[in-house]
């Protein structure tokens, strides 16, 4: 575990990534394992109160990730200050800045896996108003 990250709410939002030290670009941040779920769990999974939490793992199969870590935590940013990979052979998901991160700052991600793609998809569903988070 990184000792150096912390969770903190963050108004409007819910609960958020942050660092207690400063992150250099292309730095790794975390690498966490996965919890997948099979197909047939999908409808329950993503009716349930940890469907915010999954990330896709495969989408033709339908199924689900639960990253362990801070990895499902992270939210959502148009412009994010780190990226996501999966490894779906290793079955873990590691983060890596994108620009150097100060300490304190939130650690964002974009939902997509595409910096600077809007993904209204994932805030539309859940009733949550998007503008361009």
């Amino acid at each position: 575990m990184n000792h150096f990250l912390y969770i903190k709410n963050v108004k409007g939002k819910g609960r958020g990534v942050f660092s207690r030290q400063l992150i250099r670009k292309d730095e790794l941040i975390e690498s966490c394992p996965l919890i997948v779920l099979p197909g047939e769990d999908h409808d329950a999974a993503i009716s349930s109160r940890l469907a915010d939490y999954f990330f896709n793992f495969n989408k033709e199969e339908g199924t689900l990730a639960l990253v362990l870590g801070f990895g499902s935590l992270y939210n959502h940013a148009v412009n994010p200050n780190a990226v996501y990979e999966l490894d779906r052979e290793a079955r873990t998901m590691t983060y890596h800045a994108l620009e150097d991160i100060p300490a304190g700052t939130e650690i964002c991600i974009n939902y997509s896996g595409e910096p600077g793609k809007e993904y209204k998809e994932w805030f539309e569903i859940r009733n949550i108003d998007f503008r361009g988070r």
